[in-house]
């Protein structure tokens, strides 16, 4: 039995197991690997590639042990092309333009987020007392001006997470086609309550605004994305009294029981049809609520196959994402 073959099946396997399927109840033991696969199929791919292509030179699928476990790789394999097959699906979902614009480099060979090396970042800034209260500035070298503001809030339960987590390929992509880009940390439970991290969200809004200009950003297009969490974050923002934001954009959000209190933007929700935290329909429901008596337009999307926290990496499904979010910015900007 070729034990070296026999593991990273058995690992991929699973993954691919849990990226094609739906278990809420097993907790962490499918929602990581079912995200890890779903996102990185093709360095999945590579690994059982590698580890099939040992075994042979070693003659170690000659025996019937060896043959089985070769079979069940290139099933996985095959699994493996149904979850890329579902990521393709994404620009449908999102409406994009075809043909899909793809960093296909990255995607395939590097897709750990790093920034485009036309991208500056300026880290810790401080917006207010506390460690906590900091974030990150992004904006294009050559600082065009006059470009529209994008604030994130990350998610992690209100209870961890950070701002150099989530959406770094969606940054990286706005910044790129000229926008810039900020990510903040806010205080986390316990140690504070949920008002002070509603009160931590506006006050970087209105950091955001006093100091756009300084980074080539028009305040008066300031627009908020979150992420899981942070997504009721921006939208409560303006249920707190926030003004002037052009748009928001909430991705595999959390959202409860939130309702609009004050008339909201224009509204994008972007959710993973399999995501295993927060269930498509309570987030449909979510979106019934918010467009009950708006005027602004609130979008609700699915992604095919699509986990929770699927921006981690630069993948197929991030990217489409990201050109859908350049679009609904670029769209509510005049």
């Amino acid at each position: 039995m070729p034990v070296g073959l026999l593991i990273p099946v058995v690992l991929v396997g699973w993954g691919t197991v849990c990226a094609l399927t739906c278990w809420p109840s097993l907790g962490v033991l499918t929602r990581v690997p079912a995200l890890v696969t779903s996102e990185l199929p093709f360095l999945a791919g590579y690994l059982l590639i590698a580890s099939t292509g040992l075994a042979l030179l070693q003659g170690d699928l000659d025996p019937v042990g060896g043959v089985i476990v070769g079979a069940a790789a290139l099933a996985v394999v095959l699994g493996l092309a149904m979850i890329v097959g579902r990521a393709r699906r994404a620009d449908a979902a999102l409406h994009n333009p075809r043909p899909a614009r793809r960093p296909w480099q990255r995607i395939l060979i590097a897709p750990l987020p790093a920034f485009r090396s036309g991208v500056v970042r300026i880290g810790d800034v401080s917006y207010g007392q506390g460690r906590r209260r900091t974030l990150d500035v992004y904006h294009r070298r050559d600082l065009p001006s006059g470009v529209p503001v994008v604030l994130h809030f990350h998610g992690g339960g209100f209870r961890s997470g950070n701002k150099l987590r989530e959406a770094r390929p969606l940054i990286g992509h706005l910044v790129s086609h000229g926008m810039v880009c900020v990510s903040a940390n806010y205080r986390l439970r316990p140690h504070v309550e949920y008002r002070d991290q509603v009160a931590d969200s506006l006050d970087a809004i209105e950091w955001v605004r006093s100091h756009a200009v300084e980074y080539g950003g028009d305040p008066d297009h300031i627009f908020l994305i979150g992420s899981s969490a942070g997504a009721y974050l921006s939208v409560d923002a303006v249920n707190a009294g926030v003004q002037a934001i052009a748009g928001i954009v909430g991705r595999y959000g959390y959202y409860g029981d939130l309702t609009a209190v004050r008339p909201q933007p224009p509204i994008l929700v972007i959710h993973g049809e399999n995501d295993l935290l927060v269930r498509p329909a309570r987030v449909r429901e979510f979106v019934d609520r918010m467009r009950v008596g708006s005027t602004a337009p609130v979008e609700y999307i699915q992604l095919p196959g699509a986990h929770h926290t699927f921006d981690l990496y630069e993948s197929i499904r991030s990217n489409a994402v990201s050109v859908a979010v350049e679009r609904f910015i670029t769209a509510h900007s005049h």
